[in-house]
């Protein structure tokens, strides 16, 4: 039996992930901000939603998280008892402006400071995964994105300054002890979506915050066409949690593993893809179009306004993206069945009324 520790455990892969462990057997410390009883009942929604028993949340050790304090704010005698996998998930995810200080303090200071504890603390034979975005790769990359440690780039080579604090948060770990010893590695995860069976998804993240912005101006004003400015190419890494989460639990139990690896799929989805889909469960219009096209023929005002609402989230559409990855047993592509799951679960279950 593995004794796992994971951190943000109220958040979205990691009370999949927890769940997962459990369900194999392993032994769980779930450190969270949040109450005990807000997490186990957020580990049970996560292995209801994986189709698996919800008994084994009872089981799960909850200690609280303090990411800015050295220790964590942890009994770190209890929690590092034995040799253990510790999981960096806990992370501040805003795409908005002014919130640079923020970001920094959790995903850059926090990050810190859990890998600091876990250098103090962890007995031999435990390992530091953290938890990363395969986007911290910023803007101006050319051919895929490798699997290499990165170096450093000012905050205006992002989209946001999320991918900033989150690529300071691994060139801080390639410099550690662990990376150096072999015991430290960044699995970059792509765009989290719910389950690929059954199109689940319990975050109202990326992919969710755009169609909860499409949906509302597609419910006040039906029957509207709108463009949003896309790469001719654009693309998107969708990972449902399902399968991401079984790659994470592999990676933890190989033996040997590179100290960076993409947990991405092996294909993309186009976002015309995308739009066609969203356009048939909702009562509106998308359609991509390049930057030229609309500068020739400017926005409307409804256009306008859609495209200032959804302008944090819609960025991405704007670029093509490649990543290197060496996994040989990859999870098949997000179909088009697949992406008509997941937004006609979203569409039906996820948004307000």
């Amino acid at each position: 039996m593995r004794i796992h520790v994971i951190d943000g455990a109220n958040g979205f892969v990691a009370s999949h992930l927890i769940g997962t462990l459990l369900a194999q057997g392993d032994e769980v410390i779930a450190l969270a901000r949040a109450s005990a009883e807000v997490v186990r009942r957020r580990v049970a929604d996560a292995l209801r939603c994986l189709g698996l028993d919800e008994s084994p949340a009872g089981r799960l050790r909850v200690r609280g998280l303090a990411l800015d304090e050295p220790d964590l704010g942890l009994p770190v005698a209890e929690v590092f008892a034995e040799p253990c996998t510790y999981w960096h998930v806990a992370a501040l995810v805003t795409f908005f402006p002014r919130r640079e200080e923020e970001l920094l303090d959790v995903n850059v200071t926090g990050s810190a400071n859990t890998l600091s504890a876990y250098e103090r603390y962890a007995r031999p034979g435990s390992r530091y995964i953290l938890v990363g975005t395969a986007y911290q790769c910023g803007l101006g990359t050319e051919g895929p994105v490798p699997e290499d440690w990165p170096s450093h780039d000012p905050p205006d080579r992002f989209r946001n300054f999320y991918e900033y604090s989150k690529r300071q948060a691994e060139i801080a770990l390639a410099r550690s002890r662990s990376v150096r010893e072999g015991t430290a590695l960044v699995a970059r995860l792509g765009v989290m979506v719910g389950h690929s069976r059954t199109g689940r998804a319990l975050t109202d993240y990326g992919l969710y915050d755009f169609l909860r912005v499409i949906a509302f101006f597609a419910r006040r004003t039906p029957g509207e066409r709108v463009r949003i400015p896309c790469h001719p190419d654009a693309n998107l890494h969708l990972t449902p949690v399902d399968t991401t989460v079984s790659r994470l639990v592999a990676l933890a139990a190989a033996d040997r593993v590179r100290p960076v690896s993409h947990v991405v799929n092996g294909a993309t989805v186009p976002v015309r893809d995308l739009f066609d889909v969203i356009n048939a469960h909702l009562p509106i219009e998308l359609v991509p179009a390049t930057l030229e096209e609309i500068r020739d023929r400017p926005f409307s005002r409804f256009e306008a306004v859609v495209n200032m609402r959804a302008k944090y989230t819609a960025v991405y559409f704007r670029h093509h993206y490649e990543f290197a990855w060496r996994d040989a047993t990859a999870p098949p592509a997000v179909t088009r069945a697949t992406l008509d799951r997941l937004i006609s679960w979203y569409v039906r279950e996820g948004l307000p009324e």
